[in-house]
């Protein structure tokens, strides 16, 4: 293929209109009469630079409040255009879409985009960030010539520079389901990450002003919840009322302010817990809004993890030693209480983005309750925090950057605080192909003393470093990296960094085919030499070679593969819980596949499988299918079903600190999740959704061993105890939304949830399933309302 050269050519002059049209799809208004037109689309998707199946015009207005946007999209078989409902932001459904983006500092380094499916369903979000949302307006019509899109986009929902005159960097996009086709008005190279360095140009803005951005969201919801376990069996309900209030304000034409005031997250979908036998701590995706939406300034570093907000209380499990006879836990808070964040960042015309982020949770209590004579006392599980992050980054020619980060957590007397700072440029050439990085960061704990309630850090400083080099253009591309943490780095009270003490490098090589060719669509495989060792020992912890390929057929099935390989002996250092001792493991050999079939159609199918064998003959076997059904442009299905099977797996079980003793056992273990969801659309703003899983695990021991100080185990039959289990956790997440105005939603959400673990661990799928039932469950059941108010509709209606 060809390299494309960044367009210089493509560039459409925007028309001001005095009497703006009406957003309803139908394309007679006066307005467009006069607009400016682009027609000459190109295809990018399946053949690059080929003729468009199906032609389309594109008109473009603005006045004082907003951009607007017409397009008559020709299609000779309206009845065949694909307009599958789905909800907002979902830009995979099974259907056609439109779509416009903004480089509105015209510096090729962020965009906005908008775009709208055929069925009516908004897309909106920042190259930067994917979670970004505005309120605006759009409208589809069907026609007998095709479809017509109309949009109001204000400016209140972009950030653009005080200029009288600007340009903006522009594109257009249309997507054709049926072919798989994507037209292009500014073509784009395949296979780079700088897409906006060929888009073309949106000119003739004059005397438009950034206007005042103010929007509140008020929420109120109610909360009932009902726990069936017998320890709460004198006061199994439980109701709350809550309140609070998301701000966004816009300082200026370059930062925006936002806050949340005492959130409310109850209705956030249930996190895929599962059973860890691993030392190291599990992670979870973040479900909540406000933590997803414009956090890609503070993530810079890769030191803020979301989670660690709002997070289970660090003295969680201390309520439970601190009981008195007859004393119970009656309530526990599994996560602290957040009183409110905020965050402040944008990015000025010279391209230095500053960003702000402080949250404070308060004191969280748990109460203990005495049986006999039914009094309370309360427990502090977790003190009044204040989380806190600035950033500065500052965009340079080239799609290159440097950045400067610190985050700071801090507690009262008697529990530690801590502090990290990093920074890190990424440098590229002026043909943006090639590109080196480097980033450094320094922790710190700062103790709290000896007699402290909570300690988690050593009071010594850490640091950790990357560099990098890469091609990141064209069909062949590759990268080359080392990094590397001490053993006292640890970021943990806002971040996360799940091992220390190693070094990490390697090189990583790939080839790609972006256009068709016999039954192909596109081919790429990849290799990759990638070793991790001790920082200070230089011990082996894992050699690895990688071979990875996938391709699309013509047909549009897509079917994935690879191998991986660690020869030499591997060293776990953290896989015996305690410093200075290591386990032994042997080289491995893992295989896994994978395909998927052509979404288009109303039944498709993805699956999976991946086994696993190293040198003392211990196997592990994944297997996984998903059908997806789509019953009808309203009503989906889909059920993931994966099957596990470890055999001869040897893991930590218990340790003895008085003989100095680490145990290990020999165990096979099995494990099913399932997971089926659906989704009802009763219009484009009203649905119901449907989220059930079943993570069941079942584990069988059949030896134990000592850990010798060489790392290797020796068979051990005086062990004492047990650790076979048959563990469960059920989740069910239902919820019906109703978007009843612009960015307002009323929210009705009912979970369910399950946990329990013993030692049945012979038990059949069936018999399990009846003892899982049988045990006590949690269901809660909430109603929550919010409403966006935004000043500048506000100061229109009055």
């Amino acid at each position: 293929m060809i390299l494309a050269q960044p367009s210089t050519e493509k560039a459409v002059a925007i028309v001001k209109t005095d009497l703006p049209p009406r957003i309803d799809g139908i394309l007679n208004d006066a307005a467009w009469q006069n607009a400016a037109e682009m027609q000459n689309f190109r295809q990018y998707m399946p053949v690059f630079n080929a003729d468009p199946i199906f032609a389309s015009k594109v008109m473009v207005l603005y006045n004082n409040e907003a951009i607007y946007i017409g397009a008559q999209l020709t299609d000779p078989h309206p009845d065949s255009i694909a307009r599958q409902l789905g909800e907002r932001d979902n830009e995979d459904l099974n259907a056609d879409y439109f779509g416009v983006g903004f480089d509105t500092y015209n510096n090729q380094q962020d965009a906005y985009y908008f775009m709208v499916a055929a069925s009516g369903v908004q897309v909106d979000g920042r190259m930067r960030d994917g979670t970004y949302d505005a309120v605006w307006e759009s409208a589809v019509k069907i026609t007998n010539e095709g479809w017509n899109v109309e949009f109001r986009i204000p400016y209140s929902a972009l950030r653009f520079p005080t200029k009288t005159k600007q340009d903006w960097g522009f594109q257009v996009i249309r997507k054709i389901r049926r072919y798989r086709e994507e037209q292009q008005w500014a073509l784009e190279e395949k296979g780079t990450e700088s897409q906006t360095i060929y888009w073309g140009k949106l000119t003739g803005f004059e005397n438009i002003k950034p206007p005042l951005r103010l929007s509140f969201t008020p929420y109120l919801s109610a909360n009932l919840q009902h726990n069936s376990d017998p320890s709460f069996k004198k006061d199994p309900l439980s109701a709350s009322i809550n309140g609070g209030l998301d701000l966004k304000y816009g300082i200026n034409e370059s930062f925006t302010l936002d806050m949340i005031l005492l959130p409310d997250f109850s209705q956030v979908q249930s996190d895929k817990i599962q059973k860890n036998l691993t030392a190291l701590e599990l992670v979870y995706d973040e479900n909540r809004t406000f933590f997803n939406e414009g956090i890609d300034l503070f993530q810079k570093g890769d030191l803020f993890y979301s989670r660690r907000i709002g997070r289970q209380p660090v003295l969680y499990y201390n309520a439970y030693q601190q009981l008195n006879e007859n004393e119970m836990v009656s309530n526990n808070p599994v996560a602290s209480r957040l009183l409110n964040a905020v965050k402040v960042s944008g990015r000025t015309s010279s391209g230095l983005g500053l960003g702000l982020f402080n949250a404070i949770t308060g004191n969280t209590w748990a109460t203990l309750k005495d049986t006999v004579s039914n009094t309370e006392r309360q427990f502090l599980t977790d003190p009044a925090t204040n989380y806190n992050i600035v950033v500065a980054d500052q965009a340079l020619k080239n799609n290159s950057s440097v950045y400067l980060i610190n985050t700071n957590v801090s507690r009262p007397s008697g529990y530690d605080d801590s502090n990290v700072t990093g920074g890190g440029g990424t440098f590229g050439d002026k043909s943006k192909t090639y590109f080196i990085g480097a980033s450094f960061a320094a922790s710190k704990w700062n103790k709290s003393g000896t007699e402290a309630l909570y300690q988690a850090g050593k009071n010594s400083p850490g640091y950790n470093y990357g560099i990098f080099f890469m091609k990141s253009r064209g069909k062949f591309q590759f990268s080359i990296y080392q990094s590397a943490l001490d053993k006292n780095f640890d970021i943990n009270d806002m971040g996360i960094n799940r091992t220390r003490n190693q070094e990490n490098r390697g090189i990583y090589l790939s080839y790609r085919i972006y256009e068709p060719f016999a039954r192909f669509m596109n081919f790429s495989q990849s290799f990759g030499i990638d070793q991790t060792r001790s920082l200070d020992s230089k011990k082996n912890i894992d050699l690895k070679l990688t071979y990875k390929g996938n391709t699309t057929f013509r047909n549009y099935l897509s079917v994935w593969w690879g191998l991986s390989s660690s020869p030499l002996d591997r060293y776990d250092f953290y896989e015996p819980r305690r410093t200075g001792r290591f386990y032994l493991n042997p080289g491995y050999i893992n295989g896994w596949g994978g395909i998927s079939s052509d979404y288009r159609k109303k039944l498709a199918i993805d699956g999976q499988v991946n086994y696993f064998i190293d040198k003392h003959k211990a196997s592990a076997f994944w297997m996984g299918i998903e059908p997806i059904l789509r019953l009808n442009d309203r009503f989906s299905l889909r059920n993931k079903l994966g099957i596990g099977r470890n055999l001869d797996d040897c893991g930590y079980v218990s340790q003895d600190f008085y003989s100095d003793s680490i145990f290990f056992g020999n165990r096979n273990i099995h494990t099913i999740e399932n997971t089926l969801s659906g989704k009802y659309m009763f219009s484009r703003l009203i649905s119901a959704s449907l989220f059930v899983r079943h993570f069941w695990q079942q584990a069988g021991y059949n030896q134990y061993f000592t850990l010798e100080t060489d790392g290797n185990v020796k068979p051990y039959s005086a062990y004492p105890y047990s650790h076979n289990y048959n563990y469960n956790y059920f989740s069910v997440d239902f919820m019906i939304n109703w978007e009843f105005a612009p960015g307002s939603m009323l929210s009705i959400v009912w979970k369910n949830t399950i946990q329990n673990e013993n030692e049945l661990f012979r038990q059949s799928y069936f018999e399990n399933l009846d003892n899982l039932f049988s045990s006590s469950q949690l269901n809660m059941f909430s109603i929550k309302a919010l409403y966006h108010l935004d000043y500048l509709q506000l100061k229109r209606k009055k």
